[in-house]
């Protein structure tokens, strides 16, 4: 199976993602949202072990090999490069997979347009997009470029971010996302989700199935922490959804 790579414009903003084109399966698609600091390449493993159904990962701008812009990283910002993706590809009845701070522009998206979707897959995140406190980006370059071999976002995107970012509580909203939802939690102490965030999510969506999946061995991290049970969990989710 060949990974191939394309761009679409987005008002005058490159965002790349990578596709494996498997097109002719009655299997419900997969698009992948990364995290803060990740890119689409981040996400090779778990395409590559979608073998019978298409599966998409976008870099979302200031990522990767996305467009950079000085400016336009608000959150509708990010769910409008999740947009033109989805348009482009013509996307219609698939599943959309959040990680970390990709959740919260998942579910930006993902409350816009609850029609589109057969299922919501959420990893380690609150259901909040969070305002970035000062010096938030100063912090976390530092933290990059102490503890990875390779980032993915570049200082002037994390700038950007924290001083474009607004603090939005999405549970009065999740009402509105009726298909099934499945939670990825880490069970180790670097897990971003507490038993509150939990429970808003359970008591909140208007999904009939809501599927929460802990990951003993995992911290925040589940797909280098626990890829094979990871893999395991979303398979056997988009085979329910199927």
């Amino acid at each position: 199976m060949k990974i191939k790579e394309n761009w679409v414009d987005n008002k005058g903003i490159k965002i790349h993602y990578i596709d494996n084109e498997l097109k002719d399966t009655n299997k419900t698609p997969l698009l992948i949202c990364p995290g803060l600091s990740e890119s689409c390449e981040d996400y090779i493993n778990i395409i590559e072990n979608m073998n019978d159904r298409r599966c998409i990962a976008l870099s979302f701008r200031g990522r990767g090999k996305s467009d950079s812009p000085d400016k336009g990283y608000t959150l509708k910002d990010h769910v409008e490069d999740i947009n033109s993706v989805v348009k482009e590809l013509g996307l219609n009845n698939f599943c959309i997979m959040g990680y970390s701070r990709g959740v919260s522009y998942a579910l930006g998206y993902s409350i816009l347009n609850p029609n589109l979707l057969k299922g919501l897959i959420i990893g380690e995140y609150p259901a909040e997009h969070k305002k970035m406190p000062n010096g938030w980006s100063k912090e976390s370059i530092k933290f990059y470029n102490t503890h990875c071999e390779s980032i993915s976002i570049t200082y002037e995107a994390l700038k950007s971010i924290e001083k474009e970012s607004d603090q939005v509580y999405f549970k009065e909203e999740l009402n509105k996302i009726n298909c099934p939802f499945l939670l990825l939690k880490g069970e180790q102490e670097e897990t971003l989700l507490s038993r509150e965030d939990i429970l808003n999510y359970i008591e909140y969506l208007n999904s009939k199935s809501i599927r929460i999946e802990s990951f003993d061995k995992a911290g925040h991290d589940i797909k280098c922490d626990d890829f094979i049970g990871l893999m395991k969990v979303i398979n056997e989710f988009l085979e329910s959804i199927d």
